[in-house]
């Protein structure tokens, strides 16, 4: 690789390893190989690096202790930069700790207690690096890094420039900073604390310990709380509520002693981990209508090829699961809900949802006093049908303004999830000028392109949505920023049965980021069309897409 000689002119080959053993630097113990993996020793080391891995186009992630990320089994096909011994320092000025973004959050705890420094002591059991937790705000115990953090040296992802940042300048939040969106990289942080008393402190460290070592399988590797609280609930009750407690998928484990935690009992793989996440968020979703949010990131992993002696997949290879995007009369379909889930019977579905569109839509919006109507009679569908289960949505209509939506923040408690697309028909969203496009009148397209990309990345960032519907119809948009997006919000793409977005080439533009997840939708607007997904699938097969990225298809059994 011609990028390892020139990385070398820089860091010392001592430092620079190809095809790194990943589960060597993660706290899985699992994964593939990373192609490169340097250790900067010095700041400026590290500003070289990124200057040179953006000069020359090379993908590339930052990684401190590796404990919130896992590489898939396919490796990563870039540069692993880890941050080195050099920023692993502690120093203590006045009642502020100034720490390297290598430093481990627990020996920061330590040197806050040997200190009688208080404020630290809800970090002093969490598994990684300073870095690592002004990246995430990461938390424990009703503490946040926001909560103590006075200000970060932060170095621009391109090596460009320093700079200091403050919690307020990093939009804090439930794990996650402005960080994710930059890929600006932190190199030092200084911890506001306050004097206390040293046996005090470590009486609640001891007893945090405790509480950890009690109630957590910290004998396992894992990479902690698997996925995010969302918003009303505790991610680990509604799995172990959704019968996944203890299930396992080769060497990955769902513990038994925590539910939010999965482990690696020894000799799980990337892919074993992966899948049984996979399978607790789609128990979790078709039972309470939730979609976990994973706090681990999960980087890397390109399609095996395929071996000569396997044929060719076609679309008659597989099944839907579930139909998540039909309409009723509610807005403009033809068919009642029960029509719909009469249907979704039949194609042995194992649950559907009904999302009408949503009430900003001037012709068919669903009508706000209908919510209750609509969750009746979704609700006799579950007692006359079982074994289907039913689910209320709603497809929100993106908007400029507001939240990006024509759903209201308080009304998201009305459905079990929401998802959203962009419609004509509907106020503030350019409707007249995005059909003039779609109608050949490409005059000023890309500052359009760029409105419309921003709308979806508000709607995005501001909400809690599961699906972005038939991304890239009715006007230009940028699929690549949009899947970038979808990526950072766990949104998955809806390849589109009714609509024909994604197509084709929107799929190979989406499919590049390996992160990226897929459903295919129905869209069907006649009860009849409930459950299609074949002209979905054969898009996204042409498209060369790993049918395994395709949430609600499985591969039929002989």
């Amino acid at each position: 690789m011609m990028i390892k000689n020139q990385l070398s002119n820089i860091v010392s080959e001592t430092y620079i390893t190809a095809d790194a053993d990943m589960s060597e630097h993660t706290s899985f113990k699992a994964g593939g190989k990373a192609a490169l993996l340097v250790e900067p020793q010095t700041a400026d080391q590290l500003r070289q690096v990124l200057t040179l891995l953006n000069e020359e186009n090379c993908a590339y992630m930052v990684l401190g202790n590796g404990t919130n990320i896992l590489v898939r089994d396919e490796g990563y096909d870039g540069v692993i930069v880890k941050i080195g011994k050099a920023f692993n320092y502690v120093k203590r000025q006045k009642n502020t700790l100034v720490c390297g973004a290598g430093a481990l959050l627990s020996v920061i705890a330590k040197v806050a207690a040997a200190e009688s420094l208080t404020g630290m002591e809800f970090a002093s059991g969490i598994p990684g690096s300073m870095g690592g937790a002004v990246f995430m705000n990461a938390g424990a115990y009703g503490g946040e890094i926001k909560n103590i953090l006075q200000k970060a040296t932060v170095l621009a992802k391109d090596g460009s420039e320093i700079r200091e940042m403050t919690a307020e300048d990093l939009d804090m939040s439930y794990r996650h900073t402005v960080l994710h969106e930059t890929g600006d990289v932190v190199m030092e942080a200084v911890l506001q604390l306050a004097e206390g008393d040293e046996e005090e402190i470590h009486t609640e460290m001891n007893e945090l310990a405790a509480k950890r070592n009690a109630k957590q399988p910290v004998q396992f590797p894992s990479a902690g709380s698997f996925f995010k609280r969302p918003e009303g609930y505790f991610a680990g009750k509604l799995v172990e509520d959704s019968g996944c407690k203890g299930l396992c998928v080769g060497g990955a484990e769902v513990s038994t002693l925590h539910s939010g935690f999965i482990i690696n009992r020894g000799n799980a793989t990337a892919t074993d981990i992966i899948r049984l996440m996979e399978i607790v968020r789609a128990c979790v979703l078709e039972q309470f209508g939730v979609m976990l949010e994973p706090e681990v990131r999960i980087i890397g992993g390109k399609p095996e090829p395929e071996k000569e002696e396997e044929k060719e997949l076609t679309v008659d290879d597989f099944e839907m699961v579930y139909d998540l995007h039909t309409h009723t009369t509610y807005s403009h379909g033809k068919g009642s809900v029960e029509d719909n889930v009469r249907v979704a019977v039949k194609k042995n579905l194992e649950y559907i949802a009904i999302s009408d569109h949503g009430p900003g839509h001037v012709f068919y919006g669903i009508n706000r006093n209908d919510f209750g109507n609509l969750k009746n009679d979704i609700e006799k569908m579950n007692v006359k049908f079982p074994k289907t289960n039913v689910r209320m949505s709603v497809e929100a209509n993106t908007v400029y303004e507001k939240n990006g939506l024509d759903i209201r923040p308080e009304e998201f408690e009305e459905f079990d999830f929401v998802i959203a697309g962009f419609h004509f028909g509907v106020y503030g969203c350019g409707s007249i000028r995005n059909w003039l496009w779609s109608h050949g009148f490409k005059a000023g397209e890309e500052s359009l392109k760029k409105k419309n990309t921003d709308m979806i990345v508000k709607a995005l960032r501001e909400n809690d949505l599961a699906i972005l519907t038939h991304p890239g119809d009715k006007g230009p948009f940028d699929i690549e920023k949009i899947t970038e997006v979808c990526v950072e919000t766990d949104t998955l793409m809806e390849i589109n049965c009714r609509h024909d977005h994604l197509t084709t080439e929107e799929i190979k533009i989406a499919a590049k980021n390996p992160d990226a997840r897929f459903i295919i939708s129905s869209d069907a607007h006649t009860p009849d069309a409930v459950g299609t997904f074949k002209p979905g699938l054969q898009r996204a097969l042409d498209a060369g897409l790993d049918p395994e990225r395709i949430v609600n298809i499985r591969r039929k059994t002989k």
